[in-house]
């Protein structure tokens, strides 16, 4: 295969293949040599494809859906959380089926690219792994622009900044609309890049959000504030950023101590819609900032019992009560789980029995 002369590959030198099946991985190597790339390392394990990364420079990743020890979508979760800067992680892959696209736009894939492919289509999307790289450039000039504001003490011109950069939101709904659009066509490609723009747009949001806070904190405007610092934070968590969720939630108890957790909020929300799995994943990262609030164990219970996992909600009911003994909403639960009524003694009892057989329904 002649190498192709375009630009758009000059950044991938590195790149890692990780699959289990070994044509692929000849396949995987020989298509992406014809871009020019040299240094391409196969691993058929997700462990050691980690580890690698750890301590290596990559510049780009092809993943196979399944791996000889984890599944390709878990492998590029563990990658986005771990490595040391952003990877453009591109899935390559036999599976069609929506419920494993979906998984690979949460798991935070790049693009995904259906066997057997053509090397244009590979061409396409190195071409938009790039582009996706560096989207937005532009706005995040003008972030840092406005953020050099504030520490020089400009704060009605940085709010300025902030304020026109927050109007980008109706891009990023866009962006979010559009990739719905291509799921129902079963154009998973498109609808993974539409989706990661409309992240990377979000992104901008939030740390807009957390620069109006900063600016509004040098002109002295508490409530300008903590107002702000209360958006940023709902970003953050909605994005699953805990470590900038916690810190923005630790500077919002400063202004008031009665705020409420982002990420209960969040799982609040997304348990309204129906979405238990990833309302759960919201309570226990509020967890993580409030591990004494009766309340987010309440909401994980309630999640835990509309899934039908009555013995994991009947435990997080009994924590509940335990916090808050005067609980008449965590009482009624504790009720309908367990079908008789709360008392210390028989938490006791039912936390090592599990909820009964014969629990009542709602």
């Amino acid at each position: 295969m002649s190498k192709v002369d375009s630009k758009a590959y000059k950044a991938f030198n590195h790149v890692i293949i990780a699959t289990s099946v070994e044509v692929h991985a000849r396949r995987d190597a020989e298509s992406i040599k014809g871009f020019g790339v040299e240094n391409i390392v196969t691993f058929t394990s997700g462990t050691e494809a980690i580890d690698y990364m750890s301590v290596n420079d990559v510049d780009l990743v092809l993943c196979d859906s399944e791996l000889s020890d984890m599944a390709g979508a878990k492998l590029c979760q563990i990658m986005r959380k771990n490595t040391r800067r952003p990877v453009p992680i591109i899935m390559i892959t036999l599976e069609n089926r929506k419920d494993h696209v979906l998984d690979a736009i949460s798991a935070g894939c790049t693009g995904y690219i259906l066997r057997p492919y053509s090397v244009a289509t590979l061409e396409r999307y190195l071409i938009l792994a790039k582009q996706l790289d560096n989207y937005p450039e532009i706005e995040e000039l003008e972030l840092q622009e406005a953020k050099d504001m504030v520490s020089r003490g400009e704060f009605d011109e940085a709010i300025e900044a902030f304020e026109e950069l927050i109007s980008y939101q109706d891009e990023a709904q866009r962006y979010y609309d559009m990739g719905c659009n291509f799921l129902v066509q079963h154009k998973y490609g498109k609808a993974i890049v539409s989706f990661k723009k409309a992240v990377k747009i979000n992104d901008l949001y939030g740390e807009a959000y957390k620069g109006l806070a900063d600016a509004y904190k040098g002109k002295g405007d508490d409530e300008a504030t903590k107002y702000y610092l209360q958006k940023a934070a709902e970003v953050y968590a909605q994005f699953d950023r805990l470590e900038d969720t916690k810190a923005v939630f630790i500077e919002i108890l400063k202004y008031d101590s009665e705020t409420p957790n982002p990420f209960n909020t969040l799982g609040v929300r997304l348990r309204r819609q129906g979405d238990y799995p990833g309302a759960l994943h919201a309570y226990k990262q509020a967890v993580e900032l409030t591990p004494n609030d009766e309340n987010i164990f309440f909401n994980m219970a309630k999640a835990y019992y509309f899934m039908g996992h009555k013995e994991d909600a009947g435990k997080n009911v009994i924590l509940a009560l335990k916090m808050c003994g005067d609980f008449p909403e965590a009482a009624k639960l504790f009720q309908r789980i367990y079908g008789k009524p709360w008392t210390p003694v028989i938490s006791q009892a039912q936390e090592t029995r599990g909820a009964s057989s014969s629990a009542k329904d709602v």
